[in-house]
């Protein structure tokens, strides 16, 4: 009695699989889709917090400057935005930053010496916002105005004066590549 041996899979069996791996696949997408957007906005928190952290140094080596030539009692005769660099790209940099007054003149010693911040440079570069793919802000000033900076390019209105915050540009143009709202469902330029 000779018996029928099979060799291979059934059509049926063929398609059985096929329709597995396609729904494993499908699962697949949305949690590699997720897990970019996870990775980017991770990436964007670090971002800002980098750029944040800069100003925050900024601020207060420039306070202590003060405090070290006056006292606490000078800082009531700086404006706060005197305090802040006076621009985004200002954070690479070592440069002098001069501190006025409430008046608008140079802080200056009974010695005629005016007071200048001398920074150093806080950030090697301008970190880039991940889903722009570019160093691309909506810069805040201390003086109420806001302003945009992108890739080494800084616009803000002439009443603008020392960068205190940064946020994520808005969906104008070429901006964010459809990327606007993050998956706890804030959008991004609230961050």
């Amino acid at each position: 009695m000779t018996g029928k041996h099979r060799n291979g899979f059934s059509l049926f069996e063929m398609l059985i699989v096929v329709a597995i791996v396609g729904m494993i696949a499908l699962a697949t997408v949305p949690v590699a889709e997720i897990t970019y957007i996870k990775t980017q906005e991770t990436q964007l928190e670090k971002n800002m917090a980098d750029i944040r952290q800069a100003i925050a140094l900024w601020k207060r080596d420039c306070r202590n400057v003060v405090v070290a030539r006056y006292g606490y009692n000078k800082l009531f005769e700086v404006p706060d935005s005197q305090l802040y660099p006076p621009t985004l790209e200002a954070l690479t940099k070592s440069m002098s930053h001069p501190i006025l007054a409430t008046d608008g003149s140079i802080l200056q010693d009974s010695v005629p010496s005016d007071i200048y911040f001398y920074s150093q440079p806080y950030l090697q570069r301008i970190p880039q916002d991940p889903f722009v793919g570019a160093a691309s802000w909506t810069i805040h000033c201390a003086s109420g105005t806001t302003g945009f900076y992108e890739n080494g390019n800084t616009w803000m209105p002439a009443s603008a004066s020392g960068v205190f915050d940064i946020s994520c540009v808005d969906n104008t143009g070429n901006q964010r590549r459809g990327f606007v709202t993050a998956i706890d469902g804030t959008k991004y330029t609230d961050w």
